[in-house]
């Protein structure tokens, strides 16, 4: 009898052991109990801790119920989520939440591959021990001896459906579940969470429009970090060209972007959405006006020069569609198979469109740097070594660094050199660049750079320059420079934009707020979540160390 009550005490407090671990994973766990308390939704309190005790009963009977057909089906996919979980954990120091789910529904093909090039090694013991874990659970109720009959399992199966809609009706808030029903029900309700997909609001602005420059720009490069650029002071010469330049160009610093994430950071700097609107649980950012409609009423041509796509794909991202591209005059689309090349050809794009008469509106989406970085640059630009060579484990910090430095050389130094060399051709024109997000460089130990529940403060940290030969208007952005320098923002350009193109700043400001020409008054940081207010992720990050404390 003894031998028995021991094996049932050893048995139990292990699942409640691996439980207590998992969910020690989050950075906050009762953050959400907290939340439903102070807010008084008692009521969604009770229901919601009324379901995470099913859930924990449920997830020691996948361990323990009597084995039967049903349970050794569906016992690999449970304890395949309790390792995709863990392994999240160990690449990015966080557990799956919803922006990951939603990024596999979304792109699974894509996401599969990505996991599989960059971070492979690093979750391969998890896959291997997978099997030889299926087989012990399997057999675990018989090694326990605790004679649970079969149709208990109803409960850990009735547990991702009643978490699917718990999610549901929270819209993903209430997500602290053991990863058993948790990932299934986030893979499930990402799937099923629909956004608002139809056509915006009109243009609402009825005063005069003064255009200030025939060519308006803006650039949004992919994953540049701007603390590692040598105009802003990095201790590695990355960009001798551009600190070279005396003239045609205002340097802001160091910017915060407004998310870690591609898709989030792009709709804000085409719709504008202010800060103090997120998280846009309302979808506003899917609603209002794009940048495109503003610059067509203002007379201009649009285009969108995409280099991340080919021609053949011919689909949209970061959250535009066919109702927004009704505003675009002209999308081209340059992704070459080799993949460094694409910035070389749409810089070429950009410098015919930009020799036309005319006035023009271009947003470039550049193909910047992707992890692995030594994809981002051609070989005759290793010049930071030792570089990550393909096959080397990318959890080297200083191979990964050099590796990042020849992109920084190859598609921002050298490009914006051959793109200015151009411009005693170039038409009256403001180029406004930036980065949609930084990058995580093994700073912390991890292997994921980007878009991370737990970000830290390098990967919101994105280049803010003005580029124009237009002497009037640098002038105006230059007597903002002292004053903004370190402390602009995503937020800033939409506004700038619209101003360029003619709009009355005092209805600019009013509207969308501070453009790059005023002080900014807020601090410089980016938010970490999903935009629309999905999910428990919701927090700010600032771009500096001093304040780098975290408002929920």
């Amino acid at each position: 009898m003894s031998n028995f009550n021991l094996r049932k005490t050893i048995a139990i407090g292990s699942v409640a052991i691996l439980l207590l671990v998992e969910f020690s994973l989050f950075q906050d766990f009762f953050y959400p109990f907290r939340f439903l308390w102070n807010h008084g939704r008692i009521v969604e309190l009770l229901l919601s801790m009324v379901l995470f005790f099913w859930s924990l009963l449920g997830a020691f009977l996948i361990f323990f119920s009597g084995r039967g057909l049903f349970r050794k089906i569906t016992l690999p996919i449970f304890l395949f989520f309790f390792l995709s979980n863990i392994g999240s954990f160990q690449v990015s120091k966080a557990p799956v939440d919803f922006q990951t789910t939603d990024l596999i529904v979304s792109y699974v093909q894509w996401w599969f591959w990505q996991v599989v090039e960059n971070i492979g090694l690093a979750v391969l013991p998890l896959v291997i021990i997978l099997i030889p874990m299926v087989i012990f659970v399997e057999r675990l109720p018989d090694l326990a001896k605790l004679k649970i009959p079969q149709k208990a399992y109803f409960i850990p199966v009735s547990a991702v459906l009643l978490v699917t809609i718990c999610l549901k009706y929270s819209d993903g808030f209430f997500d602290r579940y053991p990863s058993f029903f948790r990932l299934p029900s986030m893979l499930v309700f990402a799937g099923i969470s629909n956004l608002y997909d139809g056509k915006r609001s009109r243009v609402t602005y009825q005063d005069s429009i003064d255009p200030q420059v025939d060519k308006i720009v803006l650039i949004v490069d992919e994953s540049i970090r701007a603390d590692i650029l040598g105009i802003n002071g990095f201790q590695k010469d990355t960009t001798p060209y551009l600190r070279s330049l005396k003239t045609g160009i205002v340097n802001f610093g160091l910017a915060a972007s407004s998310s870690n994430c591609s898709d989030y950071s792009n709709l804000v700097l085409r719709t504008g959405l202010r800060k103090e609107e997120i998280p846009d649980s309302n979808q506003v950012s899917l609603k209002e006006p794009s940048v495109w409609q503003f610059a067509r009423k203002a007379g201009y041509y649009n285009v969108y020069l995409d280099a991340q796509n080919a021609k053949e794909w011919a689909n949209y991202q970061n959250f535009m569609n066919a109702h927004e591209a009704d505003f675009v005059d002209e999308i081209i689309r340059v992704r070459q198979n080799i993949a460094y090349e694409s910035d070389r050809v749409v810089r070429e794009k950009l410098i015919d469109l930009l020799k036309k008469p005319g006035k023009t509106f271009i947003v470039l989406n550049k193909y910047g740097i992707h992890f692995p970085y030594f994809r981002s640059y051609p070989k005759e630009y290793n010049i930071f070594t030792p570089a990550l060579e393909q096959g080397e484990p990318m959890n080297d910090r200083d191979r990964s660094l050099n590796s990042y430095m020849n992109g920084i050389r190859w598609s921002v130094d050298d490009w914006f050199k051959n793109l200015l060399s151009e411009s005693g051709d170039l038409k009256n024109y403001a180029i406004l660049y930036t980065s949609d997000h930084g990058q995580n460089i093994v700073d912390d130990g991890t292997l994921a750079t980007h878009c991370r529940p737990r970000a830290n403060r390098f990967e919101g940290i994105v280049p803010m320059m003005v580029f124009s030969n237009d002497a009037v208007l640098l002038e105006r952005f230059k007597s903002a420079q002292a004053a903004s320098y370190n402390k602009t923002s995503h937020f800033q350009v939409f506004p700038t934009l619209i101003r360029l193109a003619g709009y009355k700043g005092s209805w600019v400001k009013s509207h969308y707020g501070e453009s790059l020409s005023d002080t900014p008054s807020a601090r410089p940081e980016f938010f970490v979540g999903d935009l629309h207010g999905r999910g428990s992720v919701r927090r700010w990050v600032s771009i500096f160390p001093a304040v780098s404390g975290e408002r929920m």
